[in-house]
This record gives structure tokens, C-alpha cells and sequence, in this order.
């Protein structure tokens, strides 16, 4: 039962095709043996001396070269003795050569390569390390496929002169949602030492770490839970490896982190802790004792309840609920402050809605929220404190809208399209701007034409017509405070009344005073004590028919569309009509807000501008982005007047000139003090063989420099064509 087959031998099965000069095959149990053999896949190239085929998914290769590229096999490859194929999964290589152009780089006595997304226990690519007065250095990931849910990272690290050290990670996912992340770095470091800030060594070795340890929980489809605990032995490891440490940072602070949130269909209730460690203290291996933690909060609200429902004028809608916590603030000493820094608060917000009524483009309807919070004192020789505030937010509003179009497909033939429209719109497909298909001759009487000649037949084209919308909405508010007191403690009432820094949250602020403290979430608001609000919002929307399906029912009439905000103009502007010391309208007008932007074809620009009359400051964020050909250009510009200047400016661009080079470049200003934040340049090659891109980075921020070097191998995965084809839609930097 062996048949032997001499010649140009091939063999072609549905995951790949066999080329070679002397084929033996047995009939009975499906071996082979092929000498001078050559795999050809989508997704490997592979040529041997002699290849055994084992079974229909596994071959083993004698004196072999492997590569991915399949383009430009000399690209790069890996020689083995010894290479096992497993079709579809993944390639043994045993006694390894890497090869570049040819041309040995490095000795690998054992490696696996995926060829498809299936994880597999081995080595990873090394990573070379080079910093600036600190030498050369290496890391060596080692990955463990524990099973298909869980795998652990283990990446002995050379520093150069800081020393030796490792990083580990290990993730599982229990199941859909639920879900665990442990990563830490370990490093003996010679360098380092407190206030010690140059690169010399410090004649000893200091244990530095930083670990990170997050998990999720999906209990139930109501019931939540979400832990995060960061720590680190010292503080300035966020300067000394900003690439590894920052990306796990999302605020000011190391530590504990947690949340359990239960929803149900008429309330939630939450629990929320937290224990941190303060990055802005001046010792960088003490706590900040002082820090105020939060132990816990309890928040419960509900959903709006319907009181009434009718169709009499007034009375149209009434529905009330209520926003409730409580909170406990601690510090881990109580140190001498002028503060109160240890207590219990208990906050309360029940609210009452009113929709007098809704008569065509225009409606009314008002807003009553008693805001109440009481304070308890660790130290039971102070009083206690509380303060409240009625707050009726009165909103008439009137609605314009203007649809321009409509949208459907339209099929025209090809012969009345010009060459020039036709390229236009096969570029817009390309780029993804405008859907577009291609309507074929049918020729099915045998089977399916091939797909490259059925393109030569087409015959009509269906174009995308749009429809827009522009809506525009004025709205006259009024905010009054019906009452507002305050009661209790004398000191801590003075305290939160003074200034932001008095406060544990934003909930602290009398309401009369908010707007005048704060950061710009409180600082930009409109003043709630007797202000009228007048808003002007537009907003452009684009409507977009989808394909339509003949195999749905009414599918195209009711929910085959795509909608997207193209473009938006918000002007916001209040006047205070309380008794106050005011000679001019200047003195009575507050904030003027001037929100807009627009997404074009090639054009991303936004801007969002607060300018306050009575102090002549403003806060401003201006961002864009514009698209051309072979060039992408951004920027972003921020200032702030209060309390100091901040006046930052952002910018770069990235440029492929050729289809092998892109070149990055960013940079980031400090305006008010004349320096420069971070400077990165990125240099990224793409070979037209399709097998590689390496990247290159320099970046020099005001405490380091720093030069990486990163090489992205082919394995058919989304990410490498996504790297090599869209050039400007992936970040370099």
C-alpha cells in the first residue's frame, strides 16, 4: 500500500501545498516521507532536505528553514535540525539558527513560533534596554501557557550598571467577565538611592519594586465587583521607568482600590474604599501620614419614581428619588492641622421632577434637589456639623430641526461614471469613508466566477447617499437657591467655606460659593444662587443607509442606518440677578462657555473655551488633527489662569514618504516656564517583503533619556497589517 512518486512532486491539501522531488505515501495510514520538500501556507514558508509527513496536522522537518515571510523567504528565517509542524497551532525548532538577510545572528537551542493565535509555553522575543549614562542591558521574557485560561510571564532582566532584576506577570480569566492581572517589577539597584539624582553609583545595592494587582468579578448580571491595589517601595520609580510604571498609573497615588456595586431595577447600591499612599511627598520611602483615606463610602440611590403621568397642561410628568452616601474620612495620624481631617458624613440629595408640559418644539420643566450633608467627628469633644441647600433648576427649551437629503443606495451604471469619479470613489473605500459595493453579472449556471474576473464584469456600482440633519436647541435656565444654611461646628464650617483646600470632596462646597474654588469641574459651572443660563447648541448628524438585506424583513426601513455627529456649536452664557456690589453687566455676567467641533473627511478640530468677564481669565483646550496623503498632523493647546498659568502646547505629526519608512515626532511644552516636557522621535521601517517592521524611539523628557528598539515579526495576526497598512491610524509614539 506505499506509492512512490518521482519527479516535480505536489500535494495539496486545504490548509497547505506540498512541493517535492521523491514522494513515498503510504494509502493505509497517511505517512509520507518527501525529500527536498517545501511547504507553502498562507501564513509560513518552510523548506527541508527530507520532510515526514506524521498525520494530516503534523510534520517534522530534517535540516529545515522557517519563515513567515512569504514575500521575501531571505528576509528573515530560522534554520533548525530538527523543526516540527503543528498545522495550524504553532512550530517546534530545535537547535536553532536566526537568520537575517542570510546571515547568522543568534543561536536559539530551543524556540516556538505561533502560526496562528493558539498560546504555546516557550521564549519570547528579547528585549535589548539602553539608557543614557546607565549602559546596555537585556531582558528575556519566558512565557508559561499554564492552560487556556490562565499564563504567566517570567523576564529575567539585565539593567546595565543598575543591575539585575526580573519582571513577572500572571493573568487568569475564571470565566466571560471575570477576570485576575498580577504584574510586578523586581530590581537590585546600584544605582539608586534616596535624593540621590545622578547615575553614578551608590556603592550599594537598594531592592526597588513596583506591583500591581487588579481583578474583576461579574457575579451576577446585577452584582459587580472591581479591586485594585498598586505599591511600590519608593516613589521615584515613576521616574526611573516611566514605560513600564505609567501605563498601570490613573491618578497621584499608590495603593488599595476597591468597589461592589449591586443594581437592581429601582436602586443601586454601592460600597467603595480606598487606602492610598500620597506620590506628592517629599520623601520618597515614606508614607504621607497626613493623606486622608477614604474608609468607606456607601452610596445608595434610586430610580426616578413616576408620580404622575397625564396629558394635563402642567401636569404632564412628576417623578422623584433620591442620591444618597455616606463617608468615612480618615487620616492614619492625626497630626497637628488646622483642619478637621477625621469624620463621618452622611449625605442626602432627594430631587423632584416636574415636565409641565411638551407642546411641539417647545417644552418646560423644573428641577428641586435638597442637598443636605452632616458631618460626626472622630474626636467626641467637637460638635457636630451639617449644612443644606435647596437647589430648583428651571429649564424652557425650544427645538429647531433641518434635514437636508435623503438616505438610500442608488445603483448607476459604470459606463456613466467618469474615470476621475470612479477613482474618487474607490479611494473613499479604501480609507473607509463611504461604503461602497460592487453589483456582479451573475454567472452561476456551473459555479461562481473567480473573484479577479468577476471584478472585469461588473457592470453597475451602488453609491451611498447621505442625509444630514441639523438640529439647533435653545434653552433659558434658571438657577436659584431657595435656601441654604449652615449649622454646628463653627471651625469646620469655616473651613470648607474658605477655600478647595478645607474640602475632602467636591460635596464639602457650599453651593452659593462652589463655582468660586475648585478645580475646572467646580470652577466653570454656572453660579446656582438666582442666574439665568442661556444656551445655543447645533449639532450636525450625518444618516447613512447600511446594505441593504433581503433576508430580514422591513430590515431596511426601520433600523438599517448608521448615524454619526459630525459636527457640534454650544455657546453658554449666565447673568446673576441676585443683589450683589455689580457697576457694570460685566460684574453680573458669569462664564461664557463656546463648545465646537468638526469631524471631516480628513479633518478632526475641537475646542472647548471658558472666559470669565470679572477676573478676564480663561481656561481654554484646543485640539486638531489633519489628514493628508503621506503626511498626519496634530496639536493640542491647553491654558488655564487659575490660580497660576498653565499653558501647555502639544504637537508632531507622522510622514511615510515611501512605502518602507514612517517617521514619527511629538513634543510637549511648558509655555509659562519655557521648557521642554518630552521630545520623542520614531522611526519605523516596513520592508515591501511583508515580514518585519522595526521601530526605533528616542525620547528625552526633563529627568531622562531614553532609545528603544522593537521588531515586530509577521504571524498573519490583525495588529502586524494593522502596523504596516494603516500607518496613521496606529499610534508610534
Amino acid at each position: 500500500m506505499t506509492v512512490k512518486i518521482e519527479g516535480n512532486v505536489r500535494v495539496i491539501t486545504k490548509d497547505l501545498t506540498l512541493y517535492g522531488s521523491h514522494l513515498e505515501y503510504n494509502i493505509t495510514t497517511g505517512g509520507a516521507v518527501i525529500k527536498n520538500a517545501r511547504i507553502l501556507t498562507t501564513d509560513f514558508n518552510l523548506v527541508a532536505n527530507q520532510l515526514v509527513r506524521i498525520n494530516e496536522n503534523e510534520y517534522l522537518a530534517d535540516n529545515a528553514e522557517f519563515t513567515t515571510c512569504k514575500d521575501c523567504a531571505e528576509s528573515w528565517s530560522v534554520y533548525g535540525q530538527l523543526i516540527k509542524v503543528h498545522v495550524g497551532k504553532y512550530v517546534e525548532i530545535k537547535n536553532g539558527l536566526f537568520k537575517v538577510k542570510g546571515v547568522n545572528v543568534v543561536y536559539l537551542p530551543y524556540i516556538v513560533l505561533p502560526i496562528l493565535t493558539k498560546r504555546k509555553s516557550g521564549l519570547l522575543m528579547f528585549q535589548p534596554i539602553s539608557r543614557s549614562g546607565e549602559g546596555i542591558g537585556i531582558q528575556q521574557p519566558v512565557f508559561w501557557a499554564l492552560d487556556d485560561h490562565k499564563d504567566a510571564t517570567i523576564t529575567p532582566s539585565f539593567w546595565g550598571k543598575r543591575g539585575y532584576g526580573t519582571d513577572l506577570q500572571y493573568r487568569q480569566k475564571f470565566n466571560e467577565m471575570n477576570w485576575l492581572e498580577f504584574n510586578t517589577r523586581l530590581l537590585n539597584d546600584m544605582i539608586y538611592e534616596p535624593g540621590k539624582d545622578n547615575v553614578g553609583p551608590s556603592g550599594e545595592t537598594f531592592f526597588r519594586h513596583f506591583t500591581e494587582v487588579e481583578t474583576h468579578q461579574q457575579w451576577t448580571s446585577n452584582l459587580g465587583s472591581h479591586f485594585r491595589y498598586t505599591s511600590s517601595r519608593d516613589l521615584d520609580v515613576l521616574r526611573d521607568h516611566p514605560a513600564y510604571v505609567e501605563p498601570k498609573m490613573i491618578g497621584s497615588d499608590f495603593g488599595f482600590h476597591g468597589k461592589v456595586d449591586w443594581r437592581r431595577e429601582l436602586f443601586h447600591l454601592g460600597l467603595e474604599g480606598q487606602y492610598q499612599q500620597n506620590l506628592l511627598f517629599e520623601d520618597a520611602i515614606k508614607f504621607d501620614r497626613s493623606y486622608v483615606q477614604l474608609l468607606p463610602r456607601v452610596s445608595f440611590s434610586t430610580t426616578p419614581f413616576s408620580l404622575v403621568q397625564s396629558r394635563t397642561f402642567g401636569f404632564q410628568h412628576i417623578s422623584a428619588g433620591l442620591d444618597s452616601s455616606y463617608s468615612r474620612f480618615r487620616q492614619v495620624d492625626k497630626l497637628d492641622s488646622p483642619f478637621l481631617r477625621n469624620a463621618d458624613r452622611v449625605s442626602m440629595q432627594p430631587y423632584l421632577n416636574w415636565n409641565f408640559f411638551t407642546w411641539g418644539p417647545v417644552s418646560l420643566s423644573s428641577k428641586y434637589v435638597m442637598d443636605q450633608q452632616i458631618y460626626v467627628f472622630d474626636d467626641r469633644n467637637e460638635a457636630q456639623a451639617g449644612k443644606n441647600a435647596g437647589l430648583l433648576r428651571t429649564e424652557a427649551s425650544f427645538t429647531m430641526d433641518k434635514i437636508f437629503g435623503l438616505a438610500y443606495q442608488d445603483k448607476v451604471p459604470l459606463k456613466s461614471i467618469s474615470g476621475s469619479d470612479l477613482q474618487r470613489l474607490r479611494e473613499n473605500k479604501e480609507q473607509g469613508l463611504r461604503p461602497i459595493q460592487r453589483v456582479e453579472k451573475e454567472n452561476r449556471l456551473i459555479g461562481d466566477m473567480p473573484r479577479f474576473e468577476a471584478d472585469l464584469v461588473q457592470d453597475s456600482i451602488l453609491l451611498t447617499r447621505n442625509s444630514y440633519r441639523h438640529s439647533q436647541e435653545f434653552k433659558f435656565v434658571h438657577h436659584f437657591i431657595a435656601s441654604e444654611n449652615t449649622y454646628g461646628n463653627k471651625q469646620f464650617i469655616s473651613q470648607i467655606s474658605g477655600s478647595q483646600a478645607g474640602w475632602f470632596d467636591y460635596e464639602d462646597a457650599l453651593r452659593s460659593r462652589e463655582f468660586l474654588f475648585g478645580s475646572n469641574a467646580t470652577r466653570t459651572i454656572i453660579p446656582p444662587e438666582n442666574t439665568v443660563e442661556l444656551q445655543w447648541n447645533n449639532s450636525l448628524i450625518r444618516k447613512s443607509p447600511k446594505s441593504f438585506n433581503y433576508l430580514v424583513d422591513d430590515k431596511y426601513l426601520r433600523d438599517n442606518f448608521t448615524y454619526q455627529k459630525i459636527g457640534y456649536f454650544n455657546v453658554s452664557q449666565g447673568y446673576m440677578l441676585q443683589d450683589i456690589d455689580a457697576a457694570t453687566v460685566k460684574d453680573r455676567l458669569t462664564r461664557i462657555q463656546v463648545d465646537t467641533g468638526y469631524i471631516a473627511q480628513k479633518w478632526n478640530i475641537s475646542l472647548n473655551e471658558y472666559y470669565f468677564h470679572r477676573e478676564s481669565k480663561n481656561i481654554l483646550t484646543l485640539s486638531g488633527n489633519r489628514r493628508f496623503e503621506y503626511l498626519n498632523l496634530f496639536g493640542a493647546y491647553n491654558y488655564n489662569g487659575f490660580p497660576k498659568k498653565l499653558n501647555g502646547v502639544t504637537y508632531g505629526g507622522q510622514v511615510r514618504p515611501t512605502d518602507i519608512l514612517g517617521i514619527a515626532y511629538s513634543r510637549q511644552d511648558d509655555l509659562e516656564a519655557k521648557k521642554n516636557l518630552t521630545t520623542t522621535y520614531g522611526i519605523d521601517i516596513m520592508p515591501h517583503n511583508n515580514c518585519w517592521i522595526l521601530n526605533i524611539n528616542y525620547q528625552k523628557t526633563i529627568n531622562i533619556e531614553r532609545f528603544s528598539l522593537g521588531v515586530m515579526l509577521n504571524f498573519g495576526d490583525d495588529r502586524f497589517e494593522r502596523m504596516r497598512n494603516d500607518y496613521f491610524a496606529v499610534r508610534r509614539l
